[in-house]
């Protein structure tokens, strides 16, 4: 907890507190790989005792690490682990400590084809909707979403405009918890 405590005074018990109660995990790691701090989602998300990342984890974070120190941006992965399917986006923290940031959240495992069924019957969608609403679900981004149908980012964009009005909802968050109604 070194990290937090030098770097996020004098409101660092806010922000400590902000983090610790997101549902992405968050975690600070050096340029060593070890980690500095993490969050209690990071914690459960990454089967994590305490601070130290288990041996998994550093396999998949050591080319992401590596990819960053060559070209200064973030590097974005996804990660299979048991039964589930994380999505992992790690980020340069400041240009002088070589520390990074890992977000993790969870896009489901599953059988994308069943998915989209069971969103398509219950929802009264498209085929095509469901697949696009499904895809929302499992935490995907709309560039991720374009390259899985091999559409433009633009097109993905319209289309969720779309699918919003079909579902009577405003946002993106507000469709995901639509199909977890139906997914369970």
């Amino acid at each position: 907890m070194v990290f937090a405590n030098t770097y996020l005074q004098p409101s660092g018990e806010l922000f400590q507190s902000v983090l610790e109660d997101t549902e992405v995990g968050v975690a600070v790691v050096d340029p060593s790989g070890r980690a500095v701090y993490m969050n209690s989602s990071a914690r459960r998300l990454l089967d994590c005792v305490g601070e130290r990342l288990p041996e998994w984890v550093e396999t998949h974070l050591e080319p992401m690490l590596e990819q960053i120190r060559n070209t200064g941006s973030q590097s974005l992965e996804k990660w299979v682990h048991d039964e589930l399917v994380l999505r992992v986006r790690v980020r340069p923290l400041d240009r002088l400590s070589g520390m990074s940031v890992l977000e993790i959240s969870v896009a489901h495992a599953g059988a994308g084809r069943q998915i989209a069924d069971t969103l398509s019957r219950s929802l009264h969608l498209t085929l095509t909707d469901s697949r696009l609403l499904s895809l929302l679900w499992r935490g995907m981004s709309n560039e991720e979403i374009a390259q899985s149908l091999g559409v433009r980012v633009g097109t993905v964009k319209s289309r969720l405009f779309r699918l919003y009005q079909k579902l009577g909802v405003k946002r993106r968050a507000a469709a995901v918890l639509r199909a977890a109604e139906v997914l369970g």
